[in-house]
């Protein structure tokens, strides 16, 4: 019984070393996961705005989705620095440091319903990632 626990605990990190290996680029990541989940923080971000007037709100399920979507940056923003993803330069670690604080304080702001708070930081992230989009992202219109 103790040698298939063993066994089970070296193929989980097998499989764990394996997800990492199997992580996809940051021009793929970046497609697949950072624009839905960004646009899902900034559309929401702009809802709940307390500038747009007594019915800027959400429903539960709003906030759920911020939150998760914000959740996701952070952890995009987690790889971002790790060895062979990292661009070079003195400012990627800057805006990576950036999007990671960002993305914590959306997520804090939609899972207290936080309107103000996700605004400001959704405003912020977004001014983040067209800072480092203009330095690090070849504009090729894709």
């Amino acid at each position: 019984m103790n040698r298939i626990a063993v066994l089970a605990a070296l193929g989980l990190l097998a499989l764990g070393t394996e997800a990492v290996a199997a992580r996809p680029s940051v021009k793929v990541e970046m497609k697949k996961v950072v624009e839905p989940a960004s646009n899902t923080v900034f559309n929401i971000g702009g809802q709940v705005d307390p500038a747009n007037g007594a019915d800027a709100k959400a429903t539960p399920a709003e906030w759920s989705s911020a939150a998760t979507a914000a959740q996701k940056l952070a952890g995009v923003a987690a790889g971002l620095s790790e060895k062979g993803r990292a661009k070079a330069g003195k400012d990627w670690p800057v805006f990576v440091k950036e999007m990671a604080e960002l993305s914590a304080k959306a997520a804090k702001a939609a899972a207290a319903h936080d309107g103000a708070g996700l605004s400001k930081a959704a405003n912020d992230l977004s001014d983040n990632c067209s800072a480092c989009h203009a330095k690090y992202k070849p504009q090729t219109g894709d």
